[in-house]
């Protein structure tokens, strides 16, 4: 059996000790019902070793989200260390490579930078090259960039300057 690498309680104790003290407080408020359930899945389907039709939905919710600690933190971490070990994760990650808004799209590829799977990232990277977006295809370029897969060494320097100038916003560097 995998091992799960996280016990929801403890993840929920630690962010609510941080929070109340950081500038982010009223953001961290706002989700904070949703990052408790969300953590709760996520535990739910490492002990059950099954990924159900309401764990999907909820994670899937999770990763509609627009804040960057929910969607990246708190779901996109955990199922990335899923992706082999749990039935039906990939299917998540597809669904939101397809979601119709570009939001899900853009952190569907934004969580590709934790996937050690590489021919689910190539296959991922493939789609949101593709995409009408064009943050979702910046994105898809610099997961592509920094993926081990990447036959090229190139930089995003490709990018526009506003494209780089939001990923190096999002990531702190270009």
């Amino acid at each position: 059996m995998p091992e799960m690498r996280h016990n929801a309680n403890n993840e929920l104790k630690k962010l609510d000790e941080y929070y109340p003290n950081s500038d982010l407080k009223h953001i961290y408020v706002k989700h904070r019902d949703e990052i408790a359930l969300l953590l709760k899945t996520i535990d739910t389907v490492w002990e059950n070793q099954k990924l159900s039709k309401d764990d999907f939905n909820i994670l899937f919710k999770g990763l509609q989200n627009s804040w960057v600690v929910v969607y990246y933190y708190v779901v996109g971490e955990p199922v990335n260390s899923m992706i082999g070990k749990i039935d039906g994760i990939e299917k998540l990650i597809y669904k939101g490579i397809e979601d119709k808004n570009w939001k899900t799209r853009l952190n569907t590829t934004i969580i590709l930078k934790g996937i050690d799977n590489n021919e689910l990232k190539c296959k991922i990277i493939d789609i949101a090259l593709k995409d009408k977006s064009q943050k979702v295809r910046e994105m898809a370029i610099d997961a592509q960039n920094n993926s081990i897969h990447s036959t090229t060494n190139t930089t995003n320097s490709t990018l526009s300057k506003a494209g780089r100038t939001w990923l190096q916003k999002l990531f702190g560097s270009e």
